[in-house]
């Protein structure tokens, strides 16, 4: 998948943003990192929103590091503050 021809920062989503994200949530959700319930899942995909509204476009990148984020227990962490 080729990464959106310009990355928004405007807070907009085209949907190129969101098939790349939806691509990322999906390949980090079936990696099984830590989402493991309805409310995982729903974690997962905020993460996923804000590494991408912080720069991290490539969804094998940005997969990664919401699953490695989800892994290590800072899921917890987030739910805790949402």
């Amino acid at each position: 998948m080729s990464e959106p021809a310009e990355h928004s920062v405007s807070g907009i989503m085209s949907p190129v943003d969101l098939r790349v994200m939806q691509a990322a949530m999906l390949m980090a959700r079936d990696a099984g990192e830590g989402a493991r319930t309805v409310d995982d899942v729903e974690i997962l995909g905020r993460v996923v929103i804000r590494l991408y509204a912080a720069g991290l476009v490539d969804p094998e990148k940005l997969a990664d590091a919401a699953g490695t984020m989800t892994g290590v227990g800072l899921i917890k962490t987030l739910r805790q503050a949402v």
